[in-house]
């Protein structure tokens, strides 16, 4: 995790409506998205925080029609036992209520960082980056009750889920830590066979601090996220957003794809800011409107966050229903 000058992208902002008014967020023509940003230090040093959030989406999965929950990776910040137990009770607590979640891999979930610190453990650090075996043996693949498939057997680094919200279908892809080609192709070949379904790429590492999208591998990933997003997400017509974390920082960004669609890029990662704060993204979705609005909340704080982290992108064309 590379730390950089928070700096909030302005991308399309507009005055964002409360989720929690009245009785417009029951209508089935929208529902709320909950993102978790970057849980390690959390995990790590604040675990009632993290517990928090949890709580309160299993609290709240009724009121907001919420389909399932995402986190962007870097669920733990070492590669430890003690780390993963508590994240993984953590998880618990969404398992009980029945709540579906998919988790990114972050590079702090992987075997490129220590087991006692956060920085680079020894060896080959791209492979490390591949090791992810107490990612898969805390979450094995039992635990994604919406997985449909995943590119390595018994491995959820590269899988993909699927719901139905909104009167639409929606397909989120999870993909690993600048990937490699092996998964490009296998993400290729699911957006392609699910035509009608809006799809989510969910990954760790897609836009910098500067809200661009990022132009090297990090120095020890495979392919760069540029050349990600130019072999996979911008040649999908049906691919409508981005999610991500690593970089310290809020930013959105639009871009068109080969086939005229917008592309919705949106990073939230709050780690550096008071252990991260409990705060959870927020993405209401509304067919009807056509609109795609985001907040930051903290259930621990009970606040949200007024900056530049709101927005509201318009006349989104969802695939489906008109």
């Amino acid at each position: 995790m590379k730390i950089f000058k928070r700096n909030l992208t302005a991308g399309i902002i507009l005055p964002v409506v409360s989720f929690f008014a009245g009785t417009q967020v029951a209508t089935a023509q929208k529902f709320v998205l909950p993102v978790l940003p970057d849980t390690q230090v959390e995990v790590r040093a604040r675990p009632e925080m993290f517990y928090s959030q949890l709580n309160w989406l299993v609290q709240k999965k009724d009121s907001l029609k919420m389909p399932m929950v995402l986190h962007v990776g870097d669920i733990v910040d070492y590669d430890n036992i003690t780390h993963y137990e508590t994240a993984s009770k953590g998880f618990k607590i969404l398992d009980s209520a029945r709540v579906g979640y998919a988790l990114a891999v972050g590079n702090h979930d992987t075997e490129a960082v220590g087991v006692n610190s956060g920085s680079a453990a020894p060896g080959n650090v791209n492979q490390n980056l591949r090791k992810t075996t107490k990612f898969n043996s805390y979450f094995p693949v039992s635990r994604f009750t919406m997985q449909k498939g995943r590119y390595e057997e018994n491995k959820s680094d590269n899988a993909f889920y699927t719901f139905k919200a909104g009167k639409l279908k929606w397909l989120v892809l999870t993909l690993e830590f600048c990937a490699r080609q092996g998964p490009v192709d296998w993400a290729n070949k699911i957006i392609a066979a699910n035509p009608k379904h809006n799809v989510i790429i969910l990954t760790h590492f897609h836009l910098n601090s500067k809200g661009e999208i990022n132009q090297n591998n990090a120095g020890y990933g495979d392919l760069t996220t540029q050349a990600i997003y130019d072999k996979m997400i911008r040649k999908h017509k049906n691919v409508r957003m981005v999610l991500s974390g690593h970089v310290v920082t809020s930013a959105t960004r639009v871009d068109k794809g080969e086939h005229g669609n917008n592309i919705y890029q949106i990073l939230q990662n709050y780690q550096s800011i008071d252990s991260g704060g409990g705060y959870i993204r927020l993405l209401e979705i509304d067919r009807k409107a056509k609109t795609i609005s985001g907040k930051m909340y903290s259930p621990y704080y009970k606040t949200e966050k007024n900056d530049a982290s709101k927005f509201t992108f318009t006349n989104v064309d969802f695939l489906g229903k008109k």
